[in-house]
């Protein structure tokens, strides 16, 4: 009977959930069956900023109302663990969707909490009608572990003055371009010091590194890692980054990866541009002694108000030339309710506006990213930079379950090869191999 009770709880749950994230019961009308009480939520967004969203919702909620809790990024996986062991866990979390993911077998489905129930309240059509490509990576078998709330692109930054100097009319819109445009806005002193540097590439401590590599693996037709879904809700995962993409091709993309971006770091290269010491990208490039830097789309006003002076614009991330793709990286920001939910229709209620149209674009513009959902980009009068706004549709993510190992692992890599410890063969087999012991026994 207990069962039936907390069966029948988690249906309604949904359902009203449901109908508040399309628009049919909007937050805030008064009824015996809205949510109830204060919904405990965790998220890495800054307090200061998450204020000004949660203190109009909780005056329009009425019945039900946040409290929101900030927590670091780097601190968030294992306070919560903590804290759910405590029994004082929160009721949902707004995370990057690597810790989502890591949270997997803590999560409520969304649209039902439990497993024995069909998603036929939000289908993976009306899901995937609904956000962006990239935010595919939620959903599952049995529903969407989150729903995402913004998303930034991986883009290309370069500076237009430095181009003009060089002679270089436009950048590159394939990866082998940059051989041959970087020798050319590479400076060196005479102690072969970098004066003015063509890219930040190649080495462990470039700014997402690791994100850029796995966007690369994409635009060679393989997925970096594929997740299996067993019956009974648990995964497995394969790590396929470096295995041909089918049984006729020779080109394991992880090495041919690492042989590229090396070359950039190579001191006996003519494409050296960057080293280990060469200090912080960022700064280089708002310096303006770097010509292109690789980040995320949210970075653009932050640079430019750090250098009003410097003439800088985006574009999209190379491509591999030959293969007929076009993806880039991602930042995705998502949504989730926990199992151990106390208030759990409290929880869904605000998964499903903080995703809905009305909030998510206050949420989106706290970290400079763009609300996840399609019809985001038929607002009227919007205006929408055509580089972000395709880069936002070609944008992807992967099962990157456990950051802060997976960054010691891809440094452990680069300093091997780079350091001429080992061959680029050897160091990519040995990431390979503790990237599969990570996932056999995460």
């Amino acid at each position: 009977m207990l069962r039936k009770i907390i069966f029948g709880s988690s249906i309604f749950a949904a359902l009203l959930a449901i109908l508040i994230f399309s628009d049919r019961v909007p937050i805030g009308k008064s009824s015996s069956n809205a949510p109830k009480g204060d919904v405990a939520m965790w998220g890495v967004f800054p307090d200061s900023e998450m204020s000004n969203v949660i203190q109009p919702f909780n005056a329009k909620a009425k019945t039900y109302r946040i409290n929101y809790t900030y927590v670091a990024p780097a601190e968030f996986e294992h306070k919560l663990v903590e804290a759910l062991a405590s029994g004082v866990g929160p009721d949902l979390i707004l995370a990057p969707y690597q810790i989502i993911l890591s949270q997997q077998a803590r999560l409520a489905i969304f649209p039902t909490a439990t497993s024995d129930f069909s998603p036929s309240f939000f289908t993976e059509t009306s899901y995937k009608n609904t956000y962006i490509n990239g935010a595919g990576i939620f959903w599952t078998p049995f529903g969407a572990l989150a729903l995402p709330v913004a998303v930034e692109p991986t883009v290309l930054f370069f500076n237009r003055t430095l181009f003009a100097k060089h002679g270089i009319l436009s950048p590159p819109a394939y990866w082998d371009e940059l051989t041959q445009i970087v020798p050319k806005l590479t400076v060196e002193d005479g102690n072969g010091n970098f004066l003015e540097s063509g890219i930040a590439l190649g080495t462990a401590t470039v700014p997402y590194m690791k994100d850029i590599a796995m966007a690369m693996v994409t635009q060679l037709k393989q997925i970096p890692a594929l997740v299996n879904y067993r019956a009974d809700g648990t995964v497995s995962y394969n790590f396929l980054a470096n295995n041909p993409i089918d049984e006729t091709s020779q080109v394991q993309p992880l090495s041919n990866i690492m042989r590229f971006v090396t070359e950039f770091s190579d001191p006996m290269k003519i494409t050296y541009a960057w080293n280990q010491f060469s200090g912080n990208a960022t700064d280089a490039f708002v310096a303006e002694k770097l010509a292109m830097y690789i980040g995320y789309a949210g970075e653009f006003p932050v640079l430019r108000s750090q250098n009003p002076k410097m003439d800088i614009d985006m574009t999209y991330l190379p491509q591999a030339r030959g293969y007929g793709t076009f993806s880039t990286g991602m930042r995705l920001y998502g949504i989730a309710t926990m199992r151990q939910a106390k208030n759990i229709t409290g929880a869904y209620a605000v998964e499903s506006a903080f995703s809905g149209k009305d909030w998510s674009p206050q949420l989106a513009s706290i970290v400079g990213a763009t609300p996840a959902r399609i019809d985001y980009f038929s607002t009227p009068g919007l205006a929408i930079n055509e580089v972000l706004m395709n880069s936002l549709l070609i944008s992807r993510g992967w099962y990157d379950i456990n950051v802060l190992t997976t960054d010691g692992f891809m440094a452990q890599m680069f300093y091997s090869i780079t350091s001429g410890k080992q061959g680029i063969n050897d160091a990519v087999s040995d990431f390979v191999s503790r990237m599969v012991d990570m996932y056999t026994h995460r």
